[in-house]
């Protein structure tokens, strides 16, 4: 099970991930990460800290978001997933399109890709 929480920085959305993120919780997730574009959010930052296994589905759910949100300009970034979760994210080649920083404010700061 997933469990989503939010907090705004600026005009990013910041979602706190717990638990797994898999094909059963990747509909509550979808909706507040595409609802960022509703709030004209220019990013979203998923906090993986507390994420304990992401699967294949969610793998490629991280690929769909990243494109449909590509368009308008809107930044996607991963802050702080346990080792073995960024393994799988860099086994997909994730990090090439998506990128992975250590902390919410490194995040914030990142510059555009």
């Amino acid at each position: 099970m997933l469990t989503v929480r939010e907090h705004f920085r600026q005009d990013t959305k910041v979602l706190e991930l717990s638990g797994r993120f898999d094909y059963d919780s990747k509909l509550g997730l979808e909706v507040a990460i595409l609802g960022a574009q509703e709030i004209g959010c220019h990013h979203v930052i998923l906090n993986f800290s507390n994420i304990t296994w992401i699967d294949s589905m969610g793998l490629g759910q991280m690929f769909l978001w990243y494109h449909r949100m590509k368009p308008d300009r809107i930044r996607l970034s991963i802050v702080s997933p346990q080792t073995h979760v960024r393994e799988l994210l860099e086994c997909a080649n994730l990090p090439q399109v998506i990128p992975i920083y250590q902390s919410e404010e490194e995040a914030v700061g990142g510059r555009e890709r």
